[in-house]
């Protein structure tokens, strides 16, 4: 499977775990996302955008091969990268810095997702410590730990239930509601999502 990681421009923890995990990942950064490969010492393969937001000393000193845009253009750094993803034949992303920080990307990034998850494309969205999953229609199940707390959030609005946690849900129409926030898995979890959108966020 072709695995891509993508530095994005949000906040995002560098941890040991982290490094280790993106282990067999080819890692692409989206302008101030570079700063991330600094961070977590690891190489990338290519750092795309126009570089409004990265200062002239991170340009200088982080060594990778540039692609750059126009300031004037119709999408973000951030999804002209995942579209350079797609070109490069990924199978599976992890979208790093794709959460927390400004509103208006967090919410675009999370579109973007479930775009790539219509695609058949494995995402997850993390800021290096918790974690985001786009729930398209289906069964999904989640290898979580007993006690690991858990969000489910319709996106806008699901039908959706869950089972292995303390409260299991009968599939159920969910619409702005916080009724499924603040879980806690007794083990696996299992999250079936019999229309609409939702997100499965681990913190």
């Amino acid at each position: 499977m072709k695995r891509f990681a993508l530095l994005l421009g949000g906040p995002l923890l560098a941890t040991e775990a982290l490094r280790a995990r993106l282990q067999g990942y080819r890692l692409l950064a989206a302008d101030s996302g570079g700063r991330h490969a600094l961070a977590l010492g690891l190489p990338l393969e290519l750092w795309l955008g126009d570089f409004d937001s990265s200062p002239p000393w991170l340009q200088q000193i982080l060594p990778a091969p540039k692609e750059v845009l126009p300031r004037d253009k119709d999408v973000t750094d951030g999804e002209a990268l995942v579209r350079k993803a797609l070109d490069l034949g990924a199978e599976a992303m992890l979208l790093l810095g794709a959460l927390g920080g400004r509103l208006d990307h967090t919410l675009a990034h999370l579109e973007l997702a479930f775009s790539l998850a219509a695609l058949g494309v494995q995402v997850e969205l993390s800021d290096g410590l918790t974690r985001a999953f786009p729930l398209l229609p289906g069964s999904h199940t989640f290898p979580l730990e007993a006690g690991a707390p858990f969000s489910l959030l319709p996106f806008p609005e699901a039908t959706l239930g869950v089972e292995g946690a303390r409260w299991n849900l009968p599939p159920a129409p969910l619409k702005a509601t916080t009724l499924t926030l603040e879980n806690r898995a007794l083990g696996p979890i299992r999250v079936r999502v019999e229309a609409g959108r939702a997100v499965l966020y681990l913190f």
